[in-house]
Order: C-alpha cells, then sequence, then structure tokens
C-alpha cells in the first residue's frame, strides 16, 4: 500500500474544511492561491483564453477569377440559349435565293421571239444554209422558187413540207422522181429538173423545222394561215410542242413513200 505524503492530506483536510465551513485544521495551511477551490455551486474561472494569430489570407487563383466573372448582358445571354440551325437547314436557306431566281423565271411569260414562228424560223433558214441554194427571200438559185406562192404550191399540205425537208431528195421523193403534190397545176416537180440535190436535214430539231415551215409558207411565199388550219403560226404561238410532235411523227414514217403523210394525225388532206 502506498503512504500519502502528509502535506497531501492536509490539503484535503483543508478543502472539506471549506467545504462544510468549519474552520480549518490550525496546522493545516491555507489552500494556495494558484491551487483552484473545488466548490460545489460554480466551478472555478477559469484564465481568459488566449486568441491565437490569424492565418495569412490565402493567394488569389484562375479558379477565384473566373468564379467571379460577370454575368452576361441580357441580350448574350438570349444569344446563348437561343438554339441552333442544323447543318442541314443552313444548306437549304443558302439555296432559297437560287431557287427563288430559277422560280421567277418560271412563271414569267416567254419573250415575244421565243414563241415567234418567224423569228426562229427565219433564223433556222439561215442557220442551215437553205439561203444559199433557195436566195435570201426564196428567189431561188441552184434551189427551187420558194416565194410568191411557190411552195404552197408544190406542197398543199405543210406536213408533206416536213417529208421533204427531212429525207431530202433521196428519200422524200416517189419512186419515179416526183415530189410534192399530185394535183399542182402544171403537174408535180420532179428531181430531175433540180439544179442542184436538194440534202436532208434528219438532226434539225422538230420545233425549228415546224417554225422554218411556217415562215416559208406565210411570211415568205405570204400564205394566210387560214390555208393551213392545223399547222399554222397561231397554232405554234399557242403551243408549239403540238406542232413539234406533229413533225415527229411525219420523221418517223420510212423514206420513198411521201403519200404517207396523209395518214398522219393533223395532216391536211382534201
Amino acid at each position: 500500500m502506498t503512504e500519502i505524503p502528509e502535506h497531501l492530506l492536509k490539503r484535503a483536510a483543508a478543502a472539506r474544511s471549506a467545504k462544510s465551513g468549519a474552520d480549518a485544521p490550525a496546522d493545516s495551511p491555507a489552500p494556495s492561491v494558484d491551487t483552484p477551490a473545488a466548490t460545489s455551486g460554480a466551478p472555478a474561472a477559469s484564465a481568459p483564453a488566449v486568441k491565437a494569430a490569424a492565418a495569412p489570407a490565402p493567394l488569389p487563383t484562375l479558379e477565384d477569377a473566373a468564379s467571379k466573372a460577370k454575368p452576361d448582358i441580357p441580350v448574350v445571354a438570349a444569344a446563348k440559349r437561343r438554339k441552333r440551325v442544323p447543318f442541314w437547314a443552313a444548306a437549304v436557306l443558302a439555296g432559297l435565293p437560287v431557287w427563288a431566281v430559277v422560280y421567277v423565271a418560271a412563271i414569267q411569260p416567254p419573250p415575244a421571239a421565243a414563241n415567234d414562228p418567224m423569228v426562229i424560223g427565219h433564223d433556222a433558214f439561215v442557220a442551215e444554209g437553205c439561203s444559199g441554194c433557195h436566195g435570201a427571200n426564196g428567189e431561188g438559185g441552184t434551189g427551187a422558187v420558194l416565194n410568191e406562192g411557190e411552195i404552197n404550191k408544190t406542197f398543199a399540205d405543210p406536213l408533206s413540207v416536213a417529208y421533204w425537208l427531212h429525207f431530202g431528195a433521196d428519200g422524200g421523193a416517189r419512186a419515179d422522181g416526183t415530189y410534192g403534190d399530185l394535183t399542182r397545176e402544171g403537174g408535180p416537180h420532179n428531181i430531175s429538173t433540180l439544179a442542184g440535190l436538194m440534202p436532208g436535214f434528219p438532226d434539225m430539231d422538230p420545233t425549228e423545222m415546224a417554225a422554218l415551215i411556217i415562215y416559208m409558207r406565210e411570211e415568205m411565199s405570204g400564205g394566210d394561215p387560214a390555208e393551213d388550219p392545223n399547222f399554222n403560226s397561231e397554232h405554234f404561238t399557242a403551243d408549239p410542242a403540238a406542232l413539234a410532235a406533229m413533225v415527229e411523227a411525219v420523221t418517223a414514217l420510212e423514206a420513198g413513200n411521201p403519200d404517207a403523210v396523209a395518214g398522219v394525225e393533223g395532216a391536211e388532206t382534201e
């Protein structure tokens, strides 16, 4: 058993006396000032705590700078929230001006010369070299005379002219050499009387050929459109494709049989 030092016993006795209100033993020293007294009411007051020194403020970082960025103004914020145009829509929008130009051009009426058989026919007459043989005004030369009503007398049906132009003298005449209208006054022409051999134009555009026929019959030879009720300038201006289709039907016939033209729809037979 450990022996408790005497001075500790005295201090304990003094503390008990102070607690009970009795005088402390004479031989007991008073409690030391630096020793906290045990009381039942309130604990001994503690010494004021020493305030710790404040830590130094941290240095600013890039993250702090980003967090302090100013908010966008309303216009910019609205632009960022707006949905982006899809890439395929951008291509469509870029092509709208081209489509608009094409659309406007399509609904505009064609220029007056576009459906004018006199303009188209004259251009074809020059471009195909017809004037070199028949003369600039159809007065004739190495080729037959076309003006002064001659072409209308030779070919009563405009589609017979299409047959003659397409096949020429080699395929456009009959086996006996005659060509054109058999009922012509003075009889039909014969290729043997031609000063030069009439060439064929199998590659001529059907629309241009239709315009050329009308130009030679009405403008050059002075014919009346009423004399060709199915194939005239008025019909060409209204529907050139319809007359071109009639020409194509003629050019699809076999060579050497010009009288087969009478069986083509639109042919003007008596």
